[in-house]
């Protein structure tokens, strides 16, 4: 599991550095209107609600097997994204 989320999760997976900038800024620009721990709890909603929307509007699951090949690749590269824009939002709010 660790070789997946690694492989495709975060060295496969082109779109996972615009996740982890907007998880610096989006927790930045919350941060100013509420506590950061409320601002990570947003970013973490934000973050799923994005897969779920992607999910959606691509097709569903055989929009995602179109895609990524496999339902398990989507979703190691899903986890990728989530967990990079997450611990961006930790480290951009210490």
């Amino acid at each position: 599991m660790i070789e997946k989320l690694f492989m495709w999760g975060f060295m496969q997976n082109a779109w996972a550095w615009f996740h982890i900038l907007f998880g610096g800024l989006g927790a930045r620009l919350f941060s100013y209107f509420m506590d950061d721990t409320n601002a990570l709890l947003l970013l973490f909603a934000v973050a799923v609600l994005w897969e779920v929307i992607e999910f959606l509007a691509g097709g569903g699951k055989q929009g995602m097997i179109d895609v990524y090949g496999t339902l398990e690749r989507w979703f190691y590269d899903s986890l990728g994204d989530v967990i990079g824009a997450v611990l961006m939002a930790i480290i951009v709010l210490m």
